[in-house]
């Protein structure tokens, strides 16, 4: 769904390639038999296979820095371990007349691709090289869903590039996986995250997708899906319309990205959590919902004033509670709806709900994908209106928090230069709306991602402004209203998206 005409990671061929043997512990019970792929996998392959009709690869890539010293052979032994070690990262996707099922081989070979680097060059080569290994798709059911390769200067490693599948990975599987690398022969680790509650050591080991297929299948797992499938019919029954009953024509092209990085909306989030408490993704996430109720008529769900007025916003959610999963190499995470009423409320009040409300997402945590598909049709045809899963949130944090303390009106003008906003090439997910937050101590990065054939080309930037508008109104005023007073005129509430847009630069 990214542009045909985004550029390419140029090829960069290896000097040579090494093939590291593969011969894991025959598993305990199953072998190579065939099984199911879990909810979180099934989620991602249907992305994966969207992303891959556009030429992108939706795959999760690193780059760690060599300690001093590390030799190939010791580059060669750690992926062995790693890949032996963890099912996730041997699995293979069978496409069958039944739907697609997964297989964990025990024996392969994995392929590490040799590159030297000009004297000097080393860290920018590594880069090009991680570009070109993580842009073209990897098919999940075409070998091992990873790639590697070896980026060596003066005849001595210094970087290794890994580019996973999502469908064996998501981001907090690869924190087990890097400290792993950490304590063989990795420096550290290059995009460090805080682990998921009660990960330490062994935990989570053996817990492959084998293991977490069954727990789907089994009563309880049946109960959860249950669980989670009514608080999902809840909200779609709840959230406002989509933005038209028709898809616009897409322009060209098709999905825009935009990166945000703004030391208004960092202090802004920060203040308001501050004040209220509550996290800094909580705070958000009710920004997200203000807008989404906004677009929606008065009353839309009951037709008269002080009837309920919802927003919804879709969270992603990591589904690591119990502790065998909590550092499994496994992906997890599912987008969660999550739909909270802004009627006649201050922002304040909405963070409030939107913290309770986003916490009763996350513990119901995700469900079978096509059985989340059959509900939001269903719904649809009975309210006669199209929704979507917009906006999304994917809020990221890193190893380092962002700063939640007071801030002031001279604080925030004097910040306001401190923006900078651009155009983006990224892989695409299949909404109409999508924020990634990268947040750390250096504050919020923001990659919005617009369907043009959901929402108008400008879109991502005039959303972008509407969002920093009212979270730095709301950082000065803890009485603002959530959403504009309907005896005033709608452009004059922060959230009005016909105030100006944020300005791109090429």
């Amino acid at each position: 769904m990214t542009a045909p005409t985004a550029p390419q990671a140029p090829v960069l061929p290896p000097t040579r390639t090494v093939a590291v043997p593969l011969a894991a512990e025959p598993a305990a019970a199953g072998g190579d038999a065939l099984f199911p792929l879990t909810w979180s996998q099934q989620y991602y392959l249907a992305e994966v296979d969207a992303a891959r009709l556009h030429g992108r690869g939706l795959t999760v890539p690193r780059l760690y820095r060599l300690r001093a010293g590390t030799t190939e052979t010791a580059v060669a032994t750690a992926l062995r371990r790693l890949v032996e070690g963890h099912d996730a990262l041997r699995s293979r996707v069978v496409r069958t007349p039944e739907g697609p099922r997964q297989r964990v081989p025990e024996r392969g070979t994995l392929l590490l691709a040799v590159h030297e680097a000009p004297a000097g060059d080393a860290g920018p080569h590594a880069r090009a090289v991680l570009d070109a290994l993580a842009a073209p798709p990897l098919d999940p059911a075409d070998g091992l869903p990873l790639r590697a390769a070896l980026v060596s200067s003066d005849g001595e490693p210094r970087f290794l590039a890994l580019a996973f599948s999502h469908v064996a990975v998501d981001a907090y599987a690869l924190v087990p996986v890097s400290a792993q690398l950490v304590e063989e022969i990795a420096e550290t680790d290059p995009l460090p995250r805080r682990a998921a509650a009660g990960s330490g050591p062994g935990a989570g080991a053996g817990h492959g997708p084998r293991q977490q297929a069954a727990v789907e299948a089994s009563p309880a797992g049946e109960r959860a899906a249950l669980r989670a499938l009514r608080l999902a019919e809840e909200t779609y029954r709840r959230a406002p319309a989509g933005r038209s009953p028709e898809p616009l024509a897409p322009a060209n092209p098709r999905h825009r990205f935009l990166s945000h990085r703004s030391a208004v909306l960092s202090l802004a989030v920060g203040a308001v959590a501050a004040r209220t408490g509550q996290s800094p993704a909580a705070v958000l996430a009710a920004a997200l919902v203000a807008l989404d109720a906004a677009r929606s008529p008065a009353g839309a769900d009951g037709g008269h004033p002080g009837q309920p007025r919802f927003g919804a916003v879709h969270l992603v959610a990591a589904n690591r509670l119990r502790p065998e999963t909590a550092a499994a190499v496994l992906p997890f995470s599912q987008p969660v709806p999550c739909c909270v009423d802004t009627a006649g409320v201050t922002f304040d009040t909405l963070v409030h709900r939107t913290a309770a409300a986003s916490l009763r997402a996350y513990r119901a945590g995700g469900a079978p994908p096509d059985r989340l598909a059959d509900l939001l049709a269903t719904v649809e045809r009975e309210r006669g209106v199209r929704l979507d899963a917009t906006p999304v949130l994917n809020w990221r944090p890193r190893a380092t928090a962002l700063p939640v303390r007071a801030t002031t009106a001279a604080e925030l003008a004097n910040a306001a230069a401190a923006t900078a906003t651009g155009r983006a090439v990224a892989d695409p997910w299949r909404a109409g709306h999508y924020l990634s937050a990268d947040v750390d101590a250096d504050g919020i990065a923001l990659l919005v991602q617009v369907d043009t054939a959901v929402f108008p080309p400008d879109h991502g930037e005039r959303h972008t402004a509407a969002l920093e508008r009212l979270l730095r109104e709301a950082a000065l005023d803890p009485a603002l209203a959530a959403l504009p007073d309907p005896t005033r005129p709608a452009a004059a509430h922060p959230s009005a998206g016909d105030g100006p847009a944020v300005r791109a630069t090429d």
